[in-house]
């Protein structure tokens, strides 16, 4: 019995061909009457194969699903920068002097890339923020792109965002319900943002103690997305891999000799120059 992995040139392909070149009906009859009164018992998938393979016949795509959407399926299909930004809203809170605020992040995710083109910050997901956010990401990359993915939200089909879509050429893409890899990029940049900044909470009884307290929050950030960058001078791997290694007890040894070999040199050149500045001397 022939499998789905047979040959599709083997020495019954020829029968096939003359069969189906010969045959006036539906391809599921077809298939049974290969099996039935050729004695070729390769399955559906195969002899659909042959077929297309030697341009006798091509398959037609199913009905009710379109090409886009079966391609979304598995995976997001991908063009090249810039031809498809997807958006998204996400709550995000601060803190501030023990009273609780939060805010609504709209960012705007390149497809292809994943680079984090624009965003906006405002009280709510609205057709404000979306504008903001395109806006900005329009700004970044000093050109609009070619399609722009949002969810189902009502803000997102107001008048204010077809509009600016509109004038810059971009399409308007809703993500198709029930496929959270539509807008996975999105999902996955304020993941990445969450892990990254550290807890907002700003506490200062003056001026300067929030504005230290501001600062540590931006100092904590640079930091922890720098120790992940890839670094070239190091073949690719980040700080953070770098940080990973543990040493051996050998290396402990000597790192420990060595660096406190330089501690006593400094410490003596340290002496030799106290002495040399010494006015009596």
């Amino acid at each position: 019995v022939a499998t789905a992995g047979a040959d599709p040139s083997g020495p019954q392909l020829e029968s096939i061909l003359w069969a189906w070149d010969h045959w006036h009906g539906p391809f599921g009859a077809f298939v049974e009457h290969v099996g039935q009164h050729l004695g070729i018992t390769y399955r559906h998938t195969l002899i659909a194969r042959i077929l297309f393979v030697h341009g006798r016949r091509t398959p037609r795509p199913r009905s009710g699903r379109s090409p886009d959407e079966k391609a979304l399926r598995g995976a997001f299909q991908t063009f090249f920068p810039g031809a498809q930004w997807v958006g998204d809203g996400s709550a995000v809170p601060v803190e501030l002097n023990g009273q609780r605020f939060t805010f609504n992040v709209e960012l705007e995710v390149d497809a292809h890339t994943d680079a984090f083109v624009g965003a906006s910050v405002r009280d709510e997901e609205d057709a404000r923020a979306v504008c903001q956010a395109f806006a900005d990401g329009k700004q970044t990359t000093d050109a609009p792109p070619i399609a722009q993915l949002l969810d189902n939200r009502a803000c997102n089909d107001a008048p204010d965002v077809q509009a600016l879509l509109g004038s810059n050429g971009t399409l308007l893409i809703h993500a198709t319900k029930g496929r959270p890899q539509n807008d996975a990029h999105v999902e996955g940049g304020f993941g990445l943002f969450k892990t990254t900044v550290p807890p907002l909470i700003v506490d200062g009884k003056n001026p300067r103690q929030l504005a230290a307290a501001i600062l540590c929050l931006i100092v904590m950030t640079w930091g922890r997305a720098i120790n992940h960058r890839p670094r070239n001078d190091r073949r690719g791997r980040s700080r953070f891999q770098l940080y990973q290694h543990v040493p051996t007890p050998e290396e402990i040894q000597t790192a420990r000799a060595t660096l406190e070999a330089r501690r006593r040199k400094q410490e003596l050149a340290q002496q030799t120059l106290k002495a040399r500045q010494n006015p009596v001397v």
